[in-house]
């Protein structure tokens, strides 16, 4: 068992938003062609707090439900569970999770509770100092895919754990790489404004869109090159916060990526984008795997407006920044 070093540790690890090629991180597509991806964090998070338990030997899960358990194996939670067994915790710790946005709502919660959590106890543990923020990356990659299985890229937990606006590539082997994307502080402010990110109501399994996508692998491989060249392409839009060019790009990454997957959409989601489009954007996405959760719009002209447009049809929006801390530290006791 691990010894824990210190009393309390709390993390607070940001969520994320995909701004181009996303899904070309998955393995099946990655493997053969490599991935590209641009991606950034936002100020939404889940803050984790881990504590010693000094006058007993339970594990004190707080999450949605409250749970005491002797032993790990009696956990119900079974992303707590399976990092609390990788780190080798066999007893007397309290983990309680808070966050600032539902889950299932695409913008990488799961792997964000996973990033914050490994940083909690490798701070915990005192290992945090033979750790880069890449190396909790990898880390996070390893539990949830590998040992947890859930599908997916790489993206989240990179993002998560790095924090800013990164250009992530993934070649065959599975290296992963990130570069920093410069945008200069009034474009990014631009874009901040005119990229806005409606809550579809929906929530739904990414785990199920992405096995869904491989009946026909040819046809899926096609479609992940087409939205790899319009992720390059909107390399540039960034940086130059073309909100208008970001739109008509992100309306070409939508219509590519609702042909990997019946489940992408369903017919409530096709009709809100069409409103959506039509009450003053250039274009928009769904953000994450699919099939529910945000759209981002692009919105060239009056945000106001257009905010208020949004709230005429009933939806809700999300008021962002960007976040250019990954998984940080906010509170240590020793």
């Amino acid at each position: 068992m691990k010894y824990l070093k210190k009393h309390l540790v709390i993390t607070k690890t940001p969520y994320r938003i995909s701004l181009g090629g996303g899904g070309t991180d998955l393995p099946f597509y990655s493997k053969e062609k490599g991935g590209l991806l641009i991606s950034a964090s936002i100020n939404q998070y889940i803050t984790i707090s881990v504590a010693t338990r000094p006058l007993d030997d339970q594990f004190f899960i707080q999450t949605t439900e409250n749970q005491f358990a002797y032993k790990i194996d009696d956990l119900k939670h079974p992303i707590i569970k399976e990092v609390l067994r990788y780190f080798e915790v066999e007893k007397s710790i309290q983990v309680a999770t808070f966050s600032t946005l539902p889950t299932s709502a695409g913008l990488g919660s799961s792997s964000a509770l996973v990033v914050g959590l490994i940083h909690a106890l490798t701070l915990i543990t005192d290992e945090r100092q033979k750790m880069t923020d890449m190396d909790i990356a990898k880390e996070a990659h390893k539990v949830e895919r590998e040992i947890i299985g859930l599908s997916g890229g790489i993206q989240d937990q990179y993002i998560s754990a790095l924090g800013g606006i990164q250009i992530l590539k993934v070649n065959q082997s599975g290296e992963v790489s990130a570069e920093y994307l410069m945008i200069e502080e009034h474009n990014r402010h631009e874009l901040e404004r005119g990229l806005v990110l409606v809550y579809t109501g929906e929530v739904r399994k990414s785990e199920e869109i992405i096995e869904s996508q491989k009946v026909d692998r040819n046809k899926t491989i096609e479609i992940y090159d087409e939205i790899k060249e319009i992720g390059r392409r909107s390399v540039n839009l960034l940086k130059e916060a073309d909100i208008e060019g970001l739109g008509r790009a992100m309306d070409d990454h939508w219509r590519v990526k609702k042909g990997l997957s019946a489940k992408m959409t369903n017919g409530t989601m096709d009709e809100l984008y069409i409103k959506l489009k039509s009450i003053g954007s250039s274009g928009g996405k769904i953000i994450g795997a699919g099939g529910g959760g945000f759209f981002m719009m692009a919105v060239p002209g009056k945000v106001d407006t257009y905010l208020e447009k949004v709230s005429q049809l009933k939806c809700r929006y999300l008021d962002w920044r960007f976040e250019f801390r990954g998984t940080h530290a906010i509170e240590m006791e020793t």
